[in-house]
């Protein structure tokens, strides 16, 4: 068996829905079969300094900021780094034992699984790249609408004006 410690953190607002989805997301340790749970202790939501709402309004972007430690066991390491992809937590400390021995059969399948996820996220960030290229020309295509739709109404307003000065 190992047993480790695992901090997860979650971010947002309303504080009260921080704590709730982070116990949600936690708690599910609790329903999987292979894990057995020590306990689960999750903080108290705490503001984050220097937040600051849209254009600077201080209270309207308050964001808060709650942690979650989880001591747990897996059957093995392997399932342990399954678990970490799982709940992607910001800290793991391995408690017991104190060495890990893999097989070759165990690291060669913790190392694929680590292979594949981490193609899998590239994937996800090259298509979001993509995506923002199009939205950025997008938005330059409407920025140049704009800016030629203004100069036809400053034109037509100077023809107006003009045409109100001879009379």
């Amino acid at each position: 068996m190992v047993r480790a410690i695992m901090i997860v953190e979650m971010a947002g607002r309303p504080a009260e829905h921080v704590k709730d989805s982070l116990a949600k997301h936690v708690g599910v340790l609790n329903d999987v079969n292979d894990i057995e749970v020590h306990s689960i202790k999750i903080s108290e939501p705490k503001e984050i300094e220097n937040s600051s709402g849209p254009q600077g309004t201080p209270s309207e972007g308050i964001m808060f900021t709650c942690f979650a430690e989880a001591d747990f066991e897996t059957e093995s390491f392997a399932r342990l780094s399954e678990t970490m992809f799982d709940f992607m937590p910001s800290s793991v400390e391995v408690i017991e034992p104190s060495q890990v021995t893999l097989d070759m059969n165990e690291a060669t399948n913790l190392l694929n699984n680590i292979s594949g996820r981490l193609h899998r996220y590239d994937d996800v960030m090259k298509m979001a790249g993509g995506k923002l290229q199009q939205m950025g020309a997008q938005l330059k295509i409407a920025q140049e609408a704009l800016i030629e739709k203004e100069k036809k109404v400053i034109k037509k307003k100077k023809t107006t004006s003009k045409k109100k000065k001879k009379k």
